[in-house]
Formats: C-alpha cells, sequence, structure tokens
C-alpha cells in the first residue's frame, strides 16, 4: 500500500527560538490563529478547552474549513518541537464556542508518531451537517512534565447527518495532565487524576473505531481515573501507514517491523529529536513546508518500557553526572536496547534504533537523566526566569 502522507509546516524563528518551540494547528485554521502562532506551548488547566477564552475568527476564512462526511483531509501544523512524537486525538464537539463542560466526541485517534506522522483524519457520516468546532489534542511523548496540548477550530460539515443520535455514542476525547479533570471531556474531579506515564506514547483507553498506532510506538495507559477503556466495535487500526482491522485499542504487533525500508520510498525516521528529520536546519528559512511518509519500515516497535542503554565506546557517555566521553565532533553512536532512549550527559539523547543511536540536543528547561526526559534540576530553589511568552 503506498505510504500515506501529511504535510507538516516547520516555522524556524532562528532570533527567538524559544517562542516557537511548540506545535499548533495551522489546518484547519483554528480559533484565535495569530495569537497561537506566538504561543504555541501546553494548555494550563485555565486555558482548557481549546487554549481560548475570546474565539476570534475571520469568518471569510471559512470556505477553507469546510469539510464533506466521509471524505479523508489532512491535518497541517505549524512549529518546530515534534518531542520525539507522541498520541494525538482528532474530535468533534457541536457546541460553536466549548465550554470547559462540552462534550468533545472523538473521530480518530493515533498512538505514537504524531503530529511528524498523523494519518489526517474523516469526519464520519454520524456528524450532524452544519457548523461545529473541532479539536486536536496532542500528548507529547519527550516533554519536560505531563502536558496537554490542544487547539480548536470552526468547521463546516457537509453531507452529515441530521441529528445527533449516532454522533453521541462515540467515544468521549480523552483529557489527561491537566488538574481538575477526571479523563474525559465534560468532566471535573480530582486533581492531576489522569497522568501521562513518562516518556512514553499514551495508549488511549478508549480511542475509537478509528485508530493509528505506529510501529515504533511505546504506549503505555495513564494512570488514575482516566474514562471507561474498551471502543466501538469496528476498528481500523494501522501500523506504519498499513491498515488492518483489529480491536481498538489494541497496539500494532510487538515484533519489529522491517528493517530494511523500501528503496522507492524511504520513510523520514523520528529518532526522538527536537526536530522532525528532515526538517530545515533552525538558522535556514523561516517557513519551510515538510513531507512525511508514514511508513513503518525501518522503524522498531518499541513494546517494552523505555531504558536506561548503555552507549559504545566511540559516540559514548555516562548518563551519570552529565560528562560525555564521546569523541569530538561525533554525533552518533552505538546502544544494545532498541527503543530505548539513550542519555549522552544531560543535554543530548537519542532513541536506540537497531543497535544506532545519533545525538539531538534536549529540549530548553528538559535533561537526559537515567533514560528519560525529565524538567531540568534548576538552582536558586527551583525557580527559572525565562522571557515573557516563551515556553520551555
Amino acid at each position: 500500500m503506498a505510504p500515506k502522507l501529511f504535510t507538516l509546516a516547520i516555522a524556524m524563528l532562528a532570533a527567538s527560538p524559544m517562542v516557537s518551540a511548540h506545535i499548533n494547528l495551522m489546518k484547519p485554521l483554528p480559533y484565535d490563529y495569530e495569537a497561537h502562532r506566538q504561543d504555541k506551548g501546553p494548555m494550563t488547566a485555565n486555558e482548557y478547552p481549546c487554549k481560548t477564552q475570546t474565539y476570534a475568527f475571520d469568518s471569510t476564512k471559512m470556505e477553507g474549513n469546510t469539510f464533506a462526511a466521509g471524505e479523508k483531509q489532512q491535518a497541517e501544523f505549524e512549529g518546530s518541537a515534534v518531542h520525539g512524537g507522541g498520541s494525538c486525538q482528532f474530535s468533534i464537539t457541536t457546541d460553536k464556542k466549548p465550554t470547559k463542560d462540552s462534550k468533545f466526541k472523538v473521530i480518530g485517534s493515533i498512538e505514537g508518531g504524531c503530529p511528524e506522522k498523523p494519518e489526517g483524519f474523516t469526519i464520519p457520516k454520524s456528524v450532524p451537517t452544519g457548523e461545529v468546532t473541532f479539536a486536536w489534542t496532542w500528548f507529547a511523548r519527550l516533554s519536560g512534565g505531563p502536558e496537554m496540548y490542544m487547539n480548536c477550530a470552526p468547521i463546516k460539515v457537509t453531507g452529515g447527518a441530521s441529528d445527533t443520535t449516532e454522533f453521541d455514542k462515540l467515544p468521549d476525547m480523552l483529557i489527561a495532565n491537566i488538574a481538575g479533570y477526571t479523563g474525559t471531556s465534560g468532566s471535573t474531579g480530582d486533581t492531576g487524576s489522569c497522568t501521562q506515564v513518562t516518556s512514553t506514547d499514551l495508549k488511549f483507553p478508549n480511542p475509537g473505531s478509528v485508530l493509528t498506532t505506529d510501529s515504533g510506538a511505546d504506549l503505555k495507559a495513564p494512570t488514575g481515573s482516566c474514562g471507561s477503556s474498551g471502543s466501538s466495535d469496528d476498528s481500523s487500526s494501522s501500523s506504519g501507514g498499513a491498515e488492518s482491522s483489529a480491536a481498538a485499542g489494541t497496539p500494532a504487533a510487538s515484533t519489529p517491523a522491517a528493517s530494511t525500508p523500501a528503496a522507492s520510498t524511504p520513510a523520514a525516521q523520528n529518532t526522538g529529536g527536537v526536530f522532525a528529520p528532515g526538517a530545515a536546519n533552525p538558522s535556514s528559512t523561516m517557513t519551510t513546508l515538510l513531507t512525511v511518509t508514514a511508513s513503518g519500515a525501518g522503524t522498531p516497535a518499541a513494546s517494552t518500557p523505555a531504558a536506561v542503554a548503555t552507549p559504545a565506546a566511540g559516540g559514548s557517555s555516562s548518563s551519570s553526572g552529565g560528562s560525555s566521553s564521546s569523541s569530538s565532533g561525533s554525533s552518533s553512536g552505538t546502544c544494545s536496547s532498541n527503543g530505548a532512549i539513550v542519555c549522552n550527559g544531560t543535554s543530548k539523547f537519542g532513541l536506540c534504533n537497531n543497535g544506532n543511536v545519533v545525538w539531538q540536543d534536549v529540549a530548553a528547561g528538559t535533561q537526559c537523566k537515567d533514560g528519560a526526559i525529565t524538567k531540568r534540576e534548576l538552582p536558586h530553589g527551583g525557580r527559572y526566569f525565562r522571557p515573557r511568552g516563551s515556553y520551555l
């Protein structure tokens, strides 16, 4: 099957890299788009839902947000740090200006490799015809701590349902890493009641009937009160772009994918770096459009938790003490635990891929320690001063 494609817009601000340190939705065009371009950071509890209070939108651009039910659409994103991928959901609410009590219904879930290798989305026929609100949520794999990203867009659906009977049967969108929410949209509860496991790809308790699982995902269910498990009956699940029928919520087989990618369709492989593979150098063009293939060839399946792997000599380091013993100028090394996060001191990391590892700088404000990406241990009682509007 031909690899599935999606267009990822990489916006590089060389003079102010901290300002564009994350990802935001670009298509469908979201509410408060210009504000999101300046603030791509994760959502706080006060910003739920949609990370907006104004729901500002230029109605003359609604034509670009009009979608026919049943037709495959492409999502586009803008930003520079994909944080090693992660898990995403596409959801819809019939509320035109959602509140914390709105019910978002899942129309598609992606476990691992998102937003670097998302599969796009299809508006199901059960969504009512007319104006509704589309939502993209993202749980990054290698962030400095538990985070949730969310953007919403007003869209117009054509050829959909005349009522919400079937739409209401769709699973509720997962809420995790947000204080005061119990795990599904429209519910509040104990602080921190649903939390992602650090440095893993979040496994959705109820992904719905349309699920895509990346072959290299290290899936772990969130902890706490995260809503019901299980899903709708008929599921379309894929591993590395190959579709198959499986129960939603069941990850792809844990056997490694073929280690030799097809010569005619080389896959862009994510080694867990801050920048997507193939993206422009931060010092080059301001904005670059990158088309990524979602082929699973060459990407191992990480079915076990990330563990500390000891790099071999030549490109190696010790994860304790932050001292690196790699040879000058070396950008790669070897490792033994496939799929593991490998630390090169505290400032560099990589994902073990069939015995090889390519070193990447960790995101600002984070460190690599004991086989995981964590918030950097800060001096001065843990206080960290940063420029207004920037995210670490």
